[in-house]
């Protein structure tokens, strides 16, 4: 396996992660806000019917990833410089 080919299943997974973190962050809230406005005969059913769309949004993005090359590059906050003390 070549460099590149590792450097962007490393991006790739990257990626993945991001977009599973920011759309659990979405579900979390809709789930908040249903938790308030639904009946609480309801909310269960609503719960189980967002979060399983939620998890098929995230699969469905992953199988579609596959059919990128993605590369990421750091910012600068992600760029950590380490020197060492010259003898």
């Amino acid at each position: 396996m070549s460099d590149k080919s590792t450097s962007m299943e490393r991006s790739r997974e990257k990626l993945k992660n991001i977009i599973k973190d920011e759309i659990t962050i979405l579900f979390e809230n809709a789930l908040d806000f249903a938790h308030v406005a639904c009946p609480p005969a309801t909310y269960p059913q609503l719960r189980s019917k967002i979060l399983r769309v939620g998890n098929n949004c995230i699969r469905s993005i992953n199988t579609q990833l596959l059919h990128f090359d993605i590369e990421y590059r750091a910012s600068a906050e992600d760029v950590i410089e380490v020197r060492q003390k010259q003898k």
